[in-house]
């Protein structure tokens, strides 16, 4: 029996053990937390200083080639200059006027150690000495095609430079001879100075892998981005060290292990003060459940806990959607879907007010209409061309009717308009207007017909037991009457009965 009991009965739980066991899985997932910050901290950094090391040689190859385009381009405006061409093309007979020339464009070109000019057979414009041209340098300009792009001299003290080279050639392509500027290895120094950010260090190195200009200087571990210059067969190579830890990460520990401490002191109150208003939220929510089931009007819910916002916002939208569906459907059965006119249900329930205008004095007009010749429109082009009509025909009405009128649609091509404030001639200036607008619709739409409008008006009678029924059955009678004369016309009900009678 006693087993019997043991298998029925639930096994109990302590409160107590579980919330041991909560706090216990709430620190080692803070401390798990923590060394996961730590490590992704150290990724962070790394990764970051990486991107600012790629940014910064990028800026600096940038600025270099910047530097070496400005000679460049000087150097290519030297070799086109027309009175070089020209003086080139005469041949050694003008090597005086050559040197002369030569002089005149050194002083125009900022920071350069001189400017070399050598013709096609390698005969050197000028006083090797007076250029610093030594056996070294001459052999190396006489070269065809020189094997380096951008050589650099550091030889003399204070002349250290590298060479911008250029090739003179007439207006055939015929290589006249060669041109060689010296740019001063300052214009590269001030530049890698620029760019050197603070604790950084940033190499030039030449073809040969020497260094051209550097600055700053780091030791021990350290991240490197190389960037290659092709333009002059150099590479540029960008230090920064390896930084572990900041000030920063460590404050970032310390906040940490507080918050732990914090949460712990934290989750001990809030659990104590959650059950009464948790269980407040729920009732309230299940209470506006129990509405909807039931087809009532829900109150709004408003939660004081964020876990319980998309329920609450779910269940308060529910019942908004429910509200808006049965608007809508209340709308839907009122309006014709074709026309997106009132129906037949819609003008029932608006004439009783419209009876009551009549009955305290107000001129209220009945008019009963349709398209002439409708079902000719369908045989002929189809219903789909018969809805562009009746359609056509409730644009028209809405255009010119007020929002003291009433339009409604009752079924067919059959329509309604209940008129008020005007009189008979105003009535009839209401139907012309209403005539012409529909012929422009009609052909606005496309359709290559020319359907008339006949209508028949009635006024509904004050204090004279009027009625829906019989204010219809007149105005039908008049609109059958204006069919019955040619269709395309207004036809008063009390005129038709004035002429039988007379």
């Amino acid at each position: 029996m006693s087993d019997q009991e043991n298998i029925a009965s639930p096994r109990l739980i302590s409160l107590r053990w579980r919330f041991l066991w909560f706090l216990v899985g709430v620190i080692g997932l803070f401390t798990a937390g923590m060394i996961l910050s730590v490590l992704f901290s150290f990724h962070s950094s790394d990764v970051a200083d990486e991107h600012l090391l790629d940014v910064e040689a990028t800026q600096t190859q940038s600025n270099l080639m910047r530097r070496w385009d400005y000679y460049r381009d000087i150097i290519d405006g030297q070799v086109s200059d027309p009175q070089l061409i020209d003086l080139m093309t005469r041949g050694s007979g003008e090597a005086e006027a050559l040197q002369k020339w030569v002089a005149s464009r050194k002083p125009l070109l900022p920071h350069t150690v001189g400017l070399v000019l050598m013709s096609a057979q390698g005969e050197l414009y000028g006083d090797a000495v007076e250029l610093d041209a030594g056996p070294s340098l001459l052999r190396y300009l006489r070269q065809v095609e020189p094997a380096v792009l951008a050589p650099v001299h550091r030889d003399t003290p204070g002349r250290e430079h590298f060479d911008q080279i250029a090739l003179i050639r007439d207006a055939n392509g015929v290589i006249l001879g060669k041109l060689f500027l010296g740019v001063r290895l300052t214009q590269l120094q001030r530049i890698i100075d620029d760019s050197t950010q603070p604790g950084h260090a940033i190499t030039l190195f030449d073809s040969a892998g020497l260094p051209i200009v550097s600055s700053g200087r780091l030791e021990g571990k350290v991240h490197e981005a190389t960037v290659p210059l092709t333009a002059m067969g150099w590479s540029l190579k960008v230090q920064a060290p390896v930084q572990r830890l900041s000030s920063g990460g460590w404050l970032q520990i310390l906040a940490g292990v507080m918050t732990l401490v914090s949460v712990l002191a934290f989750l001990v109150v809030m659990v104590l003060k959650t059950r009464g208003p948790l269980l407040q939220d729920i009732h309230l929510a299940l209470e506006a459940l129990g509405c909807l089931t039931r087809n009532e009007a829900a109150p709004s819910i408003k939660t004081r806990y964020i876990e319980f916002a998309p329920v609450t916002e779910n269940i308060n939208r529910i019942a908004e959607q429910l509200h808006d569906q049965r608007e809508q459907l209340a709308t839907l059965s009122l309006t014709d879907s074709l026309t997106d006119l009132p129906n037949r249900r819609a003008f029932e329930i608006q004439f009783p007010h419209m009876l009551g205008l009549a009955d305290r004095g107000h001129a209220i007009a009945l008019v009963l209409l349709d398209v002439d010749h409708f079902k000719t429109i369908n045989d002929k082009l189809g219903h789909a061309a018969g809805d562009q009509a009746l359609v056509a025909l409730a644009k028209t009405l809405k255009a010119l009717t007020r929002s003291s009128d009433m339009t409604s649609r009752l079924a067919g091509d059959e329509f309604t308009v209940l008129l008020s404030g005007l009189d008979n001639p105003g009535v009839e200036v209401w139907y012309q207007h209403l005539a012409d607008r529909f012929r422009g619709e009609l052909r606005a739409t496309g359709l290559q017909v020319d359907n008339t409008i006949s209508a028949g008006q009635t006024w509904l009678q004050s204090m004279a037991g009027d009625s829906i029924g019989k204010a219809l059955a007149r105005a039908d009678y008049a609109l059958y009457q204006a069919k019955a004369r040619g269709r395309g016309q207004l036809v008063l009900d009390e005129a038709v009965r004035d002429n039988s009678e007379g």
